[in-house]
């Protein structure tokens, strides 16, 4: 976002608000090899209920994806009618039984929007929209929103901007919306959590090796228990005993990585009573048993390894 000052006041500007609105659209010469591609982009604001949108009458192959800056429109999905207004957003699959207009009574309807087409464009979006259905509330959440701004105004500025950039830049606004889809909102580094998970965080990596319960985390947080429990899995994707579980899982394979210690001192050291609940975790979350990640042979020795969700 862009910062401008005015006395006693700070304005917060979107990159696209630094452009006039307009559209763009994409025709590739070359088959649709890429995997994601944009067909249009655009900013807009209507105020006519001529316009309408029906996916049965649009052929097919491609996902539009809106988001409404303000104002008020509509998507019909089958025989629902879903309300779009301030920070939600839609996506639909062409073709479909899907609907998407100004109402009779409406005042305005402003939005940026995204045409894209892709056999992992398609896949994922259905994929989004078969957990929350085609309508997403991103009042709390906008990541979304800086994304779409922020392409809209490279291509506003550079029409003729790398079409292998635009489809990266497409990537990072469908891992937003998968972070979205679970539950983790914005949260894209410790250093970002609330005091109380990066609390709990770090109680956990000093004391992995300890027999840590729950409740121990929990209060090391500051947090009840139901309340911590909550609000962990919402920040990091895990539950407590599960990041637990990661932390130990990391640091023994960097011990297995860096030390000639046996399987059985490593677990011990890692926080596994038992050596064989050690090597079925280990396998879960490596894909490996610990011997074979040490020799390398069914997944690369790494010198650190990181564990995500």
């Amino acid at each position: 976002m862009i910062t401008y000052f005015r006395k006693d006041e700070t304005i917060l500007l979107m990159p696209h608000e630094m452009c006039e609105r307009t559209s763009f659209g994409f025709k590739y010469l070359s088959p649709a090899e890429q995997p994601i591609r944009l067909i249009n982009i655009g900013w807009d604001r209507v105020t006519s209920p001529a316009y309408r949108w029906n996916g049965l009458e649009r052929g097919g192959g491609f996902v539009v994806f809106q988001y409404t800056l303000a104002g008020k429109g509509l998507l019909r999905d089958g025989e629902t009618v879903c309300p779009l207004t301030k920070d939600t957003g839609f996506m639909t699959v062409i073709p479909s039984d899907q609907e998407y207009y100004f109402p009779e009574d409406g005042e305005e309807w402003e939005f940026l929007y995204i045409v894209v087409n892709g056999m992992d464009a398609l896949n994922h979006f259905k994929a989004i929209a078969k957990t929350t259905g085609p309508v997403l509330t991103f009042r709390d959440y906008k990541e979304p929103l800086v994304l779409l701004s922020r392409l809209y105004a490279d291509v506003y500025h550079d029409p003729q901007l790398d079409k292998y950039t635009i489809s990266a830049r497409l990537y990072e606004l469908l891992m937003a919306l998968h972070r979205y889809v679970e539950g983790r909102g914005s949260v894209k580094a410790t250093e970002d959590m609330p005091a109380a998970i990066r609390a709990a965080i770090k109680y956990m990596k000093s004391r992995y090796a300890q027999d840590l319960s729950v409740e121990q985390i929990a209060e090391a947080a500051g947090l009840s228990k139901y309340h911590f429990c909550r609000q962990f899995l919402k920040k990091t994707g895990l539950k407590p005993n599960q990041y637990l579980r990661k932390i130990r899982i990391e640091q023994a394979a960097w011990l297995l990585r860096h030390t000639d210690k046996t399987v059985e001192a490593i677990a011990k050291e890692a926080g596994f009573e038992y050596t064989n609940y050690f090597i079925k975790v280990f396998r879960t979350f490596v894909g490996a048993t610990p011997n074979e990640y040490r020799l390398g042979r069914t997944a690369d020795p790494v010198y650190f390894l990181r564990i995500e969700q």
